[in-house]
């Protein structure tokens, strides 16, 4: 299909000001929004000549591939930012991104239709099926994206081509070694290698194509575990990954709780702090408790693998796989 149908009317799914910016404005990497019939509100975009990725590349994708699919993403996070169109309104599912059939362009699909998660959220599930059909290690893959997701939280303008640059040195950098892409061997040459002291650790240091040094503390690279928490009710689960993880009914909370009223819309986090997990209550309206211990708003508890806690009447596992 050339077009994308929307699946309820335009007031169903945008603020006015998204709705705005997609149809008066040409944005770079998402497609515009055009309608079909304006008096129904009904509009859609318009894919003609592009391909979804996971159509493309349903058998695999190179790392190079996935550096500039990331790229994009972060590109078009920024451009978003500045016609005041909240990240979430983006789709982040491979289904949903598009590649053009002759020049490569991607292109993105914005406020297709509500979801509540907040951008980390669906960021993180997009990484998590690049790492399904990226070629190369699985285990590093994924710890190169978990880095990268925290390094990249809070991307801007300022910071964007940093960002960008941590891509290419984290995905980039083991395809040299296993001799995958020629081509991508030859870009690394323009890395360099040093060394630096600073917090406690050894820091290594690559310069990328552009001209940024990036700084990537060695502890990152090693293979550590990872964290979960676990909804008991539903079942849903999410890998503890950034360095702090809002839980909340806020449509900002990295995991949200929109179907239970007692709890509160910033409620507590978990923050990942040199090795080690600790949950914090933000002064809810019907408390935290960690293994049956109610939680002193703002002090940090030691999370151990088993551990329940319960925000308000809401209980959550937390495991250590």
């Amino acid at each position: 299909m050339d077009r994308i149908e929307r699946q309820a009317p335009m007031e169903n799914a945008f603020d006015q000001v998204t709705y705005n910016m997609l149809f008066c404005n040409e944005i770079d990497g998402v497609f515009r929004l055009e309608f079909t019939n304006e008096a129904a509100g009904e509009a859609n975009y318009n894919t003609a000549g592009f391909t979804p990725l996971s159509r493309i590349f349903s058998a695999g994708m190179s790392k190079k591939t996935v550096v500039q699919v990331l790229k994009s993403l972060l590109g078009v996070w920024v451009n978003l930012d500045e016609y005041m169109i909240p990240r979430s309104e983006l789709l982040m599912s491979l289904s949903d991104v598009y590649a053009h059939n002759e020049t490569g362009e991607i292109r993105w699909i914005c406020g297709l239709q509500k979801d509540p998660r907040s951008p980390i959220e669906k960021l993180r599930l997009l990484m998590a099926e690049l790492v399904t059909i990226m070629e190369g290690n699985p285990e590093q893959n994924q710890e190169n994206l978990h880095t990268l997701l925290n390094y990249v939280k809070g991307v801007n303008r300022e910071n964007l081509n940093q960002c960008k640059s941590m891509a290419d040195t984290l995905l980039l950098q083991d395809i040299a070694a296993a001799s995958a892409e020629a081509a991508a061997s030859e870009e690394l040459d323009s890395y360099g290698y040093g060394g630096k002291k600073g917090n406690g650790y050894e820091d290594s240091w690559r310069e990328s194509g552009d001209g940024l040094n990036i700084m990537i503390p060695d502890v990152f690279t090693k293979a550590r575990e990872v964290a979960y928490i676990i909804r008991i009710r539903t079942g849903d689960e999410m890998a503890i990954v950034l360095d702090e993880t809002l839980i909340g009914k806020s449509r900002d909370a990295d995991f949200r709780v929109a179907d239970n009223r007692a709890v509160s819309r910033h409620h507590a986090s978990i923050l990942m702090e040199n090795g080690g997990y600790y949950l914090v209550d933000h002064d809810s309206t019907n408390s935290t408790y960690l293994n049956g211990m109610q939680l002193d708003p703002g002090e940090e508890y030691r999370l151990c693998h088993g551990d329940g806690f319960v925000l308000a009447d809401e209980p959550f596992q937390f495991m250590i796989r």
